[in-house]
């Protein structure tokens, strides 16, 4: 008579999730989702594209002729900034739907599941990042439009758009950890409006030149004027970088340096956020 062997399955953990959701599907589950909500809401948009119109037409018509540099004219100046600064004021609105998300339970649902954490706050990023980047872009395309002209070849159009989404996503992170961090929409609102002299205290609108000796040394080396030094050298070429301080590719560098930086200093205090949410 024959012993049947049987055997039996090593016993799992409670606590070992089964089947985990990979970090790549993660990622597009979550910036799909929050795009479709973003789409569905047209008025997100609207509003975003609609503010960076009356900012535009305020400095180009009201402003401008007030404004004077070197190196051409002042459309010619504030366009590459200003579709930079886009960026950052429409990413304000990402850090109150993260708040809002948060308040809802939103995030406490997602913990609960067997999902890599940072892939989740990638996806929401992700997410945002496209929005604001899109604006971005259609806020260059109306620069064209009031009179903004560029020397760029097809390499600096390039690097310029990559750097722009590169901007876009580093940007979108830190506003995902101040929609966690901020506890409410409301206070989530208060603290991008932070964005605002943040991005006049740069060379997005006026030649840092311009500036008392204390704000200039802050206005060079602060992420913002690497970011629009190097749009602005990008895309017009020669006419702009030799009035510059420092070279175009000083500028591409530092622009990268500090979206690491940023990106190093914003991911670990997003995740401490959502994990304590």
């Amino acid at each position: 008579m024959s012993a049947i062997a049987t055997h039996t399955a090593p016993p799992t953990s409670a606590n070992q999730p089964v089947g985990t959701a990979g970090v790549i599907t993660t990622v597009g589950a979550v910036a799909l989702r929050t795009s479709l909500k973003i789409l569905r809401s047209p008025q997100i948009l609207g509003i975003a594209i609609a503010q960076s119109v009356l900012f535009l037409l305020m400095f180009r018509y009201v402003l401008g002729g007030a404004i004077s540099t070197s190196g051409g004219s002042y459309v010619d100046y504030f366009i590459p900034g200003f579709v930079v600064v886009t960026v950052l004021f429409n990413a304000g609105g990402g850090a109150v739907a993260v708040a809002e998300e948060a308040a809802a339970g939103l995030y406490d649902r997602l913990r609960s599941l067997p999902l890599p954490d940072a892939a989740v706050l990638a996806g929401r990023a992700l997410a945002d990042a496209a929005l604001v980047f899109g604006v971005a872009v259609i806020t260059l395309g109306l620069g064209f439009a009031v009179g903004f002209r560029s020397s760029a070849g097809p390499a600096q159009w390039i690097l310029a758009i990559a750097l722009l989404a590169l901007v876009s996503i580093t940007t979108g992170l830190i506003f995902v950890w101040v929609g966690l961090a901020s506890g409410s929409a409301q206070a989530a609102n208060g603290l991008g409006l932070i964005s605002v002299p943040f991005s006049f205290l740069s060379s997005a609108f006026v030649p840092i030149d311009s500036m008392p000796g204390v704000v200039q040394a802050f206005a060079k080396w602060q992420p913002l004027t690497f970011f629009t030094d190097s749009w602005r050298g990008l895309l017009l070429g020669p006419s702009v970088t030799d009035t510059m301080d420092h070279t175009l590719g000083f500028s591409v560098v530092g622009s990268l340096i500090w979206c690491a930086v940023l990106a190093l200093i914003a991911t670990p205090l997003a995740l401490r956020s959502y994990r304590k949410d």
